[in-house]
């Protein structure tokens, strides 16, 4: 059914660019140079990610929290989780799987990993993204309280998973 949809949608799109009179075949070309230019430039942040997860992932910083063990109450990896999160939603999205299927989604870490995943979001990542698409350079405060309203967003989550779950 969605390939039916796919296929009426293109074809809606070709005979609108028809009767309007524009060449659809220069304006396809023309955003598929902007789409391009835009992964490029992503290319240098999307691999700044890729190298800040495999850091934190190789330096030991997990092992190092597992032989501290937090009181039995808080897992290493959800640490690991809230130092991501702000950079990367997909890596945190991993940091959930795993804790999945170590402990298990019903389990206290399991519901605390799914409110951090959830209740928080990727501020550093956006606001550096987005802002610099739209040319604004200015943005230190707006990460600033983007990361103290996801600080917030941890706290609750604990107190709301620790207390009511």
């Amino acid at each position: 059914m969605s390939d039916y949809f796919i296929a009426g949608f293109i074809a809606f799109v070709i005979i609108y660019g028809l009767l309007k009179r524009c060449n659809c075949l220069s304006s396809f070309a023309s955003g598929v140079k902007e789409g391009a230019a835009t992964v490029v430039n992503m290319y240098v942040y999307i691999l700044g990610f890729v190298f800040l997860i495999a850091v934190i992932e190789n330096c030991g910083i997990v092992e190092d929290l597992e032989r501290l063990r937090f009181s039995g109450v808080f897992s290493p990896i959800l640490f690991v989780q809230m130092l991501l999160r702000p950079f990367s939603g997909s890596s945190s999205f991993a940091m959930m799987i795993e804790v999945y299927e170590k402990y298990g989604p019903d389990s206290f870490t399991g519901l605390l990993t799914t409110f951090i995943h959830t209740v928080t979001d990727s501020t550093i990542y956006i606001t550096v993204f987005y802002f610099s698409a739209v040319g604004i350079k200015k943005y230190g405060k707006v990460i600033g309280i983007g990361l103290v309203i996801n600080l917030i967003g941890f706290i609750l989550s604990f107190l709301i998973v620790y207390f009511f779950l």
